[in-house]
């Protein structure tokens, strides 16, 4: 998601979403995190004066590079569409996220990037920066974060919109696996933008199937695939560009899926289709003042080389 990204951004920023997960994210695009929970220094004791002990634990989580987990990847999408609203046209899209766990908490930062193959012919340019913090409890995962949205061709938009957006996020995803002897990744996300007086609720479901297993008894090929549905409504889609606010709201829902092979461990190739709709929005509806970009359905193909170390 963002758009894919993002989301994603965010997230996933994913990655920004994000993405996050899909990395690309969530957001994200949607960017993968670490689960591992850090070593800690061995506890120390303090002896009384009595010659009772008492055991005291620490306070510091051992630092060490050896956690720190870093994940990007490279893609292209036919098209950027981002909550329904298609951006741009064909585009190459750069991710990368920083990860590190301390406790029971997973604290990442990233950034994806959105360049149009055309330039400004080709739609909106832009530079999602993100920061976030995952927190386990048991099979649920919460997450909350920030997004920075900039849009560096400022050159394909009319005089006076906005050059930059920023949101606060918090979602939850739920592995099932131990509940259903399969895991569908049902989440939850909300999203607020204070630029655009907007708020988002979107709801997902993944899996990623073992076709390859089923089919040639090679592990390495898998088809993930994700459903997603939400609500966006903005007070000033606008912008604060000192013009009078213009609002829309809307519904919106697509589904991706994707061919995966795992080159090694670390490298993976993939690619598929991606298709969205939304309900509202239309530049002339009488109830809606602000014309979203590109049409209400949306076919589009995409696909992406992902690393993770």
């Amino acid at each position: 998601m963002k758009k894919f990204i993002a989301y994603s951004i965010i997230a996933a920023a994913s990655p920004l979403a994000f993405a996050q997960s899909n990395p690309v994210s969530t957001l994200q695009g949607g960017a993968q995190v670490s689960g591992d929970t850090p070593t800690l220094i061995p506890e120390h004791t303090t002896t009384l004066m009595n010659g009772g002990v008492v055991e005291d634990k620490t306070i510091m989580p051992e630092l060490s590079l050896d956690l720190l987990s870093v994940s990007a990847s490279v893609g292209y999408e036919s098209a950027y569409v981002f909550r329904g609203e298609k951006l741009a046209g064909h585009s190459i899209c750069p991710e990368v996220e920083f990860a590190y766990p301390i406790y029971d908490f997973d604290i990442y930062a990233g950034a994806w990037y959105s360049s149009p193959v055309r330039g400004d012919a080709g739609g909106l340019e832009e530079l999602d920066l993100y920061a976030g913090v995952n927190y386990y409890l048991g099979a649920l995962r919460l997450d909350v974060g920030y997004i920075y949205y900039w849009y560096p061709s400022t050159s394909v938009q009319a005089a006076g919109d906005i050059t930059r957006d920023m949101e606060v996020y918090f979602g939850a995803c739920l592995d099932t696996s131990a509940y259903l002897g399969v895991n569908i990744n049902p989440s939850v996300y909300y999203w607020y933008n204070w630029i655009l007086k907007q708020q988002t609720v979107e709801i997902s479901l993944g899996h990623e199937f073992p076709v390859g297993e089923w089919t040639f008894g090679n592990e390495k090929l898998t088809l993930p695939v994700s459903i997603y549905g939400g609500y966006s409504s903005a007070g000033r889609k606008n912008g604060d560009n000192g013009g009078p606010d213009e609002g829309v709201s809307y519904f919106y829902y697509g589904v991706r899926a994707d061919l995966a092979y795992a080159l090694t461990d670390y490298c993976t190739v993939s690619g598929g289709i991606r298709y969205s709709y939304r309900n509202g929005g239309n530049e002339g509806d009488v109830v809606d003042h602000y014309g979203l970009l590109g049409r209400e359905h949306n076919f589009w193909f995409g696909g992406s080389v992902s690393f993770g170390f």
